[in-house]
This record gives structure tokens, sequence and C-alpha cells, in this order.
């Protein structure tokens, strides 16, 4: 069985561009041999399924409400599974405390049957999106060269910092013109990010700006499959390399309760060259 690896996308505002960047790794990690899933955690704006071409017919509240998680499961035709969001309908934070019960058996079920869950999470600064990024292991922020988009993410990794224990977080920037302007705007977040506790920020890559994303958007199809050779293709898939290709990052012990955390608790004992375990947040309180 592979290593798990939880792995949340969250942006400082809505339209960067995380859905797009998550369901093309969730593509990719099913092309490597994993078994991936995406769990669309956006209540307020469930989008991921169109990015598939599916309608879902349950989503992850009706799990809440008994159903089994493979009644819920979209199976997409590209290897990937998707959890669907309850759009619009639910917080995952604010549960009675039966169906917090039932929201940890979920993960531990997603943990136990996936070796890869990739967490599209809610834009902004609420206790819903904070905590879903604060339940993976290794967080990415997707921001835009726009100077609004770097503040809006500098406010984000300082709140991420403050809220939960997440002590790192991977930066993509979005829609460049050249590598070069996604490493000034890099730069740019860097700075913003000075005179405030902070995570460590370190930079992931850019994506560029490609007529090709658009049109797999109007086709509902991921990018990876719809013109895998374009630009921005070609720099999902060395983000990929990054994220499912190297060894797993230490686990930093922070006190909360993650996605998977028993099982990679199990392998970390289980393997003396795995470094210790981290627990950067939770997302139910």
């Amino acid at each position: 069985m592979a290593t798990l690896r939880v792995i949340s996308v969250t942006g400082g505002k809505g339209g960067v561009g995380k859905s797009h960047l998550v369901a093309n790794l969730g593509v990719l990690a099913a092309k490597r041999g994993l078994r991936s899933i995406i769990v669309d955690a956006d209540v307020g704006l469930a989008s991921v399924h169109v990015l598939f071409g599916l309608e879902p017919a349950l989503h992850v509240g009706d799990v809440l409400d008994g159903a089994a998680l493979d009644e819920a499961l979209l199976k997409t035709p590209h290897g990937v599974a998707l959890l669907p969001a309850s759009s619009g309908e639910r917080s995952l934070t604010f549960l009675a405390e039966s169906q917090q019960v039932l929201l940890r058996q979920l993960w531990d079920e997603v943990a136990e049957r996936f070796d890869v869950v990739l967490i599209d999470c809610p834009p902004g600064l609420h206790r819903d999106a904070l905590h879903a990024a604060a339940s993976a292991e290794r967080v990415v922020l997707v921001a835009t060269p726009e100077p609004t988009s770097l503040v809006d993410a500098a406010t984000l990794a300082h709140t991420l910092h403050a809220e939960t224990a997440v002590r790192a977080v991977d930066v993509v920037v979005n829609g460049t013109r050249s590598e070069k302007q996604g490493q000034l705007a890099f730069g740019r977040l860097q700075g913003l990010a000075t005179g405030a506790p902070a995570p460590r920020l370190g930079y992931l890559g850019s994506l560029p700006d490609d007529h090709n994303v658009r049109r797999a958007a109007a086709l509902s199809r991921p990018l990876v499959t719809l013109a895998p050779s374009s630009p921005a293709a070609r720099a999902v898939d060395r983000i990929a390399a990054e994220l499912f290709d190297t060894e797993p990052r230490a686990l930093e012990h922070g006190g909360g309760a993650v996605i998977g955390l028993e099982r990679r608790l199990r392998e970390s004992a289980s393997s003396p060259t795995q470094p210790g375990p981290r627990t950067p947040g939770r997302w139910v309180s």
C-alpha cells in the first residue's frame, strides 16, 4: 500500500483556479497508479464535479445522514473518485456530536481506501475554509499575480497560522505570463507575509495563462486529458511530480485531528526512515 498523502488546496478568494488544479492533480495521481479521491469541501459553491461533466445524486451530507460512502462517490472516467460537497446546505464544522462521529468514521474509511486525498477547500477566511485546509499534512495555496490576490493570500496564510496548527504552506501562482512572473509574485507574497506570525512559505511553481484551460472548462474535461502537451498541463504535471513522486514530508505534531492520522501514525511507527508525526489542524471541533 502506498503512503497516504492528504493535500488541501485553498485560496484567499474564489476564481484563482484551485478547483482546476485539484481536478487535474487527481487525474495525474490516478495515472501514477495511486488510488486517488477528491473531496469537494466547498459547501458554499460545490463545483469540482462540473469539471468532469458529472452530476452528483448524493453528497457528503447524505453520508452524514446514513448513506454509504460508495453511494455518494462519483467515479470519473479518469480513475479518480470524487466525493461531492453538499452545496450551500451544511457546514462540516458545526455538526451535532453524532454527525462529528460519522464524519470521523468517513475520513477513516477514506484514508484506508485511498492513497491520495485531495481536498478542494472553500476560499476565504471563514471557519470551514480554515479547518478544511488544516485537515491535510500538506497545504497548497493558489494565488494569481494580481496585487489583490497576493494580499488575500498573505492574509489567509497569517490566519491559517493563527487559527490552526498549520506551519508550512506551498504556493502556486496561477495565470502567469512567464515563470519569472510567478517567481516575482511569490517574492511579493513573501514580503506581504512578513511582519506577523505566518507559516513557512514554499514556492511550488506557476501555471501559465493558457487558452486550453478555458477550453477544458467549457468542455467539462480535465486539461491534462484534453490537451496533455499544453503549457498549463505540463506545468500541472511538474507540480504533481513534486507532490506525488517525492518522499512525503515530515509530520509535525500540532495537536489536532487530520484525515488519516491513525494510518500515518502506523506508517511512521513501522518505518524507521519516516519522520515523526505532524498534526496540522482539525476540521471538526
